[in-house]
Protein backbone atom coordinates (compact mmCIF):
# COMPACT_ATOMS: atom_id res chain seq x y z
CA UNK A 1 0.00 0.00 0.00
CA UNK A 2 2.99 2.61 1.23
CA UNK A 3 4.60 1.55 -2.60
CA UNK A 4 0.98 2.56 -4.33
CA UNK A 5 1.14 -1.03 -5.88
CA UNK A 6 -2.29 -1.23 -4.87
CA UNK A 7 -3.48 -4.43 -6.97
CA UNK A 8 -0.82 -6.36 -4.90
CA UNK A 9 -2.12 -5.20 -1.57
CA UNK A 10 -5.74 -6.09 -2.85
CA UNK A 11 -4.87 -9.39 -3.15
CA UNK A 12 -2.73 -9.75 -0.15
CA UNK A 13 -5.27 -8.64 2.00
CA UNK A 14 -8.08 -10.76 0.27
CA UNK A 15 -5.35 -13.79 0.95
CA UNK A 16 -5.39 -12.47 4.72
CA UNK A 17 -8.79 -12.49 4.90
CA UNK A 18 -9.25 -16.05 4.00
CA UNK A 19 -6.53 -17.26 5.82
CA UNK A 20 -8.40 -16.32 9.05
CA UNK A 21 -11.10 -18.32 7.76
CA UNK A 22 -9.09 -21.23 7.19
CA UNK A 23 -7.28 -20.93 10.69
CA UNK A 24 -9.15 -22.95 13.18
CA UNK A 25 -6.75 -22.32 16.35
CA UNK A 26 -8.33 -21.91 19.29
CA UNK A 27 -5.74 -18.80 20.66
CA UNK A 28 -8.03 -16.29 18.99
CA UNK A 29 -12.00 -15.64 20.22
CA UNK A 30 -14.63 -15.61 17.54
CA UNK A 31 -14.96 -11.61 18.61
CA UNK A 32 -11.14 -11.49 17.83
CA UNK A 33 -10.98 -13.53 14.52
CA UNK A 34 -14.40 -11.39 13.25
CA UNK A 35 -12.30 -7.96 13.84
CA UNK A 36 -9.37 -9.18 12.40
CA UNK A 37 -11.46 -10.35 9.43
CA UNK A 38 -13.59 -7.29 8.66
CA UNK A 39 -10.02 -5.09 9.23
CA UNK A 40 -8.74 -7.32 5.98
CA UNK A 41 -11.52 -6.02 4.28
CA UNK A 42 -11.60 -2.53 5.29
CA UNK A 43 -7.97 -2.37 3.82
CA UNK A 44 -8.79 -3.65 1.15
CA UNK A 45 -11.27 -1.40 0.50
CA UNK A 46 -8.55 1.38 1.25
CA UNK A 47 -6.96 -0.41 -1.79
CA UNK A 48 -9.63 -0.46 -4.30
CA UNK A 49 -10.41 3.41 -3.31
CA UNK A 50 -7.35 3.98 -4.44
CA UNK A 51 -6.95 1.95 -7.25
CA UNK A 52 -10.34 4.16 -8.34
CA UNK A 53 -12.33 0.56 -8.31
CA UNK A 54 -15.31 2.20 -6.46
CA UNK A 55 -17.59 -0.43 -7.54
CA UNK A 56 -15.60 -3.67 -6.36
CA UNK A 57 -15.05 -1.25 -3.22
CA UNK A 58 -19.05 -1.49 -2.73
CA UNK A 59 -19.02 -5.44 -3.14
CA UNK A 60 -15.95 -5.29 -0.36
CA UNK A 61 -17.97 -3.50 2.06
CA UNK A 62 -21.15 -5.43 1.26
CA UNK A 63 -18.94 -8.57 3.24
CA UNK A 64 -18.86 -6.93 6.78
CA UNK A 65 -19.54 -8.47 9.18
CA UNK A 66 -21.35 -5.97 11.89
CA UNK A 67 -22.49 -8.22 14.73
CA UNK A 68 -20.78 -7.90 18.16
CA UNK A 69 -19.49 -4.43 17.29
CA UNK A 70 -19.13 -1.28 19.43
CA UNK A 71 -20.49 2.29 18.33
CA UNK A 72 -17.23 2.86 17.06
CA UNK A 73 -16.20 0.06 15.49
CA UNK A 74 -20.01 0.23 13.81
CA UNK A 75 -19.67 3.99 12.43
CA UNK A 76 -15.55 2.89 11.31
CA UNK A 77 -17.52 0.17 8.75
CA UNK A 78 -20.50 1.76 7.99
CA UNK A 79 -18.87 4.99 7.06
CA UNK A 80 -16.97 3.19 4.73
CA UNK A 81 -20.16 1.67 3.21
CA UNK A 82 -21.56 5.31 2.76
CA UNK A 83 -18.42 6.93 0.97
CA UNK A 84 -17.82 4.02 -1.38
CA UNK A 85 -21.67 3.70 -2.40
CA UNK A 86 -21.56 7.60 -3.01
CA UNK A 87 -18.56 7.31 -5.50
CA UNK A 88 -19.96 4.50 -6.75
CA UNK A 89 -22.58 6.93 -8.16
CA UNK A 90 -25.36 4.94 -6.10
CA UNK A 91 -26.96 7.67 -4.57
CA UNK A 92 -29.79 5.69 -3.28
CA UNK A 93 -27.63 2.66 -1.61
CA UNK A 94 -25.47 5.61 0.06
CA UNK A 95 -28.77 7.41 1.15
CA UNK A 96 -29.83 4.12 2.90
CA UNK A 97 -26.93 3.56 4.22
CA UNK A 98 -26.38 6.62 6.14
CA UNK A 99 -29.91 6.17 7.73
CA UNK A 100 -28.58 2.57 9.02
CA UNK A 101 -25.76 4.02 10.02
CA UNK A 102 -27.70 6.72 12.34
CA UNK A 103 -29.82 3.88 13.31
CA UNK A 104 -27.14 1.46 14.40
CA UNK A 105 -24.58 3.91 15.77
CA UNK A 106 -25.96 5.78 18.78
CA UNK A 107 -23.35 8.18 19.49
CA UNK A 108 -24.52 11.39 17.79
CA UNK A 109 -20.65 12.74 18.13
CA UNK A 110 -20.29 9.87 15.58
CA UNK A 111 -23.30 10.44 13.05
CA UNK A 112 -22.61 13.59 12.81
CA UNK A 113 -19.87 13.22 10.59
CA UNK A 114 -22.25 11.22 7.60
CA UNK A 115 -23.80 14.88 7.51
CA UNK A 116 -21.60 16.07 4.71
CA UNK A 117 -22.32 13.08 2.60
CA UNK A 118 -26.10 13.08 3.61
CA UNK A 119 -25.84 16.21 2.00
CA UNK A 120 -24.30 15.49 -1.36
CA UNK A 121 -26.31 12.40 -1.97
CA UNK A 122 -29.81 14.12 -1.58
CA UNK A 123 -28.57 16.56 -3.64
CA UNK A 124 -27.81 14.36 -6.83
CA UNK A 125 -30.82 12.62 -5.94
CA UNK A 126 -32.45 16.14 -6.60
CA UNK A 127 -34.45 16.10 -3.38
CA UNK A 128 -33.38 19.28 -2.31
CA UNK A 129 -36.15 20.26 0.38
CA UNK A 130 -34.25 17.97 2.58
CA UNK A 131 -30.75 18.45 1.34
CA UNK A 132 -31.27 22.54 2.24
CA UNK A 133 -32.13 21.72 6.29
CA UNK A 134 -29.07 19.60 6.41
CA UNK A 135 -26.85 22.42 5.21
CA UNK A 136 -28.20 25.19 7.60
CA UNK A 137 -27.28 22.12 10.06
CA UNK A 138 -23.82 21.13 8.69
CA UNK A 139 -22.86 25.13 8.61
CA UNK A 140 -24.22 25.78 12.45
CA UNK A 141 -21.68 22.68 14.03
CA UNK A 142 -18.80 23.70 11.45
CA UNK A 143 -19.37 27.80 11.91
CA UNK A 144 -19.17 28.67 8.53
CA UNK A 145 -20.61 30.67 7.02
CA UNK A 146 -22.87 30.47 4.17
CA UNK A 147 -25.80 31.84 2.78
CA UNK A 148 -27.90 28.38 2.44
CA UNK A 149 -31.03 30.46 0.57
CA UNK A 150 -28.24 31.42 -2.24
CA UNK A 151 -26.66 28.07 -1.96
CA UNK A 152 -30.21 26.66 -2.99
CA UNK A 153 -32.21 29.31 -5.32
CA UNK A 154 -32.06 26.97 -8.21
CA UNK A 155 -34.31 24.84 -5.95
CA UNK A 156 -37.11 27.11 -6.07
CA UNK A 157 -37.92 26.79 -10.01
CA UNK A 158 -35.07 24.23 -11.02
CA UNK A 159 -36.48 24.10 -14.39
CA UNK A 160 -36.87 20.06 -15.20
CA UNK A 161 -38.15 19.13 -18.44
CA UNK A 162 -40.58 16.24 -18.11
CA UNK A 163 -39.54 13.28 -20.39
CA UNK A 164 -43.35 12.38 -20.79
CA UNK A 165 -44.47 15.97 -22.37
CA UNK A 166 -41.17 16.18 -24.54
CA UNK A 167 -42.39 12.72 -26.26
CA UNK A 168 -46.26 13.46 -26.70
CA UNK A 169 -45.08 16.33 -28.18
CA UNK A 170 -42.99 14.37 -30.54
CA UNK A 171 -46.00 11.83 -31.04
CA UNK A 172 -48.14 14.91 -32.38
CA UNK A 173 -45.70 17.10 -33.86
CA UNK A 174 -42.64 16.30 -35.44
CA UNK A 175 -39.28 17.57 -33.56
CA UNK A 176 -41.42 19.48 -31.49
CA UNK A 177 -39.84 17.54 -28.18
CA UNK A 178 -36.78 17.72 -29.52
CA UNK A 179 -37.79 21.85 -29.53
CA UNK A 180 -38.89 21.71 -25.82
CA UNK A 181 -35.87 19.59 -25.09
CA UNK A 182 -33.63 22.81 -25.97
CA UNK A 183 -32.19 20.95 -29.07
CA UNK A 184 -33.68 23.18 -31.51
CA UNK A 185 -30.77 22.35 -34.45
CA UNK A 186 -32.30 18.62 -33.93
CA UNK A 187 -35.72 19.06 -33.61
CA UNK A 188 -35.58 21.21 -36.85
CA UNK A 189 -33.63 18.36 -38.75
CA UNK A 190 -36.19 15.87 -37.54
CA UNK A 191 -38.85 17.92 -38.90
CA UNK A 192 -36.98 18.13 -42.48
CA UNK A 193 -36.69 14.38 -42.39
CA UNK A 194 -39.95 13.44 -41.43
CA UNK A 195 -41.54 15.97 -44.26
CA UNK A 196 -39.32 14.73 -47.23
CA UNK A 197 -39.70 10.81 -46.29
CA UNK A 198 -43.16 11.48 -46.27
CA UNK A 199 -43.75 13.39 -49.10
CA UNK A 200 -41.58 11.00 -51.18
CA UNK A 201 -43.80 8.26 -49.89
CA UNK A 202 -46.76 9.91 -50.84
CA UNK A 203 -45.72 11.02 -54.26
CA UNK A 204 -44.24 7.58 -54.82
CA UNK A 205 -47.71 6.20 -54.45
CA UNK A 206 -49.46 9.14 -56.39
CA UNK A 207 -47.68 8.18 -59.19
CA UNK A 208 -47.86 4.07 -59.02
CA UNK A 209 -44.43 3.51 -57.10
CA UNK A 210 -45.90 1.68 -54.82
CA UNK A 211 -43.30 -0.37 -53.64
CA UNK A 212 -40.81 2.11 -53.28
CA UNK A 213 -43.37 4.46 -51.51
CA UNK A 214 -44.84 2.05 -48.99
CA UNK A 215 -41.40 0.43 -48.28
CA UNK A 216 -38.86 3.56 -48.56
CA UNK A 217 -40.95 6.01 -48.03
CA UNK A 218 -43.27 5.41 -45.58
CA UNK A 219 -40.70 2.58 -43.93
CA UNK A 220 -38.49 5.74 -43.58
CA UNK A 221 -40.93 8.09 -42.30
CA UNK A 222 -41.98 5.55 -39.63
CA UNK A 223 -37.57 5.18 -38.85
CA UNK A 224 -37.35 8.72 -38.42
CA UNK A 225 -40.81 9.28 -36.72
CA UNK A 226 -40.69 6.57 -34.11
CA UNK A 227 -36.92 7.74 -33.61
CA UNK A 228 -37.71 11.31 -32.92
CA UNK A 229 -40.35 10.38 -29.99
CA UNK A 230 -37.47 8.44 -28.20
CA UNK A 231 -34.65 11.01 -29.10
CA UNK A 232 -36.83 13.74 -27.41
CA UNK A 233 -37.01 11.39 -24.42
CA UNK A 234 -33.33 10.44 -24.45
CA UNK A 235 -32.54 14.64 -25.23
CA UNK A 236 -34.60 15.57 -22.11
CA UNK A 237 -33.15 13.57 -19.42
CA UNK A 238 -29.69 14.46 -20.81
CA UNK A 239 -30.47 17.79 -20.45
CA UNK A 240 -32.04 17.24 -16.40
CA UNK A 241 -28.83 14.99 -15.71
CA UNK A 242 -26.70 18.28 -16.79
CA UNK A 243 -28.94 20.25 -14.51
CA UNK A 244 -28.68 17.97 -11.73
CA UNK A 245 -25.02 18.03 -11.99
CA UNK A 246 -24.93 22.36 -11.87
CA UNK A 247 -27.12 22.52 -8.75
CA UNK A 248 -24.86 19.71 -7.36
CA UNK A 249 -21.69 21.24 -8.24
CA UNK A 250 -23.28 24.77 -6.61
CA UNK A 251 -23.75 22.72 -3.25
CA UNK A 252 -20.44 21.31 -3.15
CA UNK A 253 -18.56 24.29 -3.88
CA UNK A 254 -20.21 25.61 -1.07
CA UNK A 255 -19.22 23.07 1.21
CA UNK A 256 -15.50 22.90 -0.08
CA UNK A 257 -15.52 26.60 0.52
Amino acid sequence: MKNKQFEEAILAYEQCYFELIDNDSDSLSADIKAWQKNECLLKKVYGQKAAGQFDEAVKTVQRFDFNNLSDTSQFLFRYEAVVCTFLADMYEDCYTNIQQLKYFVKDSTLTQKALLWEILALTKLARYDEAKPLLVEYAQQHHLIVNVDDVFAFAQKPRFRSVKKAETLATFIPGAGMLYSGNTAEGVISLVFQAATLGFGIYSVVDGYYFSGFFTGFGLFQAFYFGGVRRSGVLVQQKNEQLKQRYYQQVKNALVK
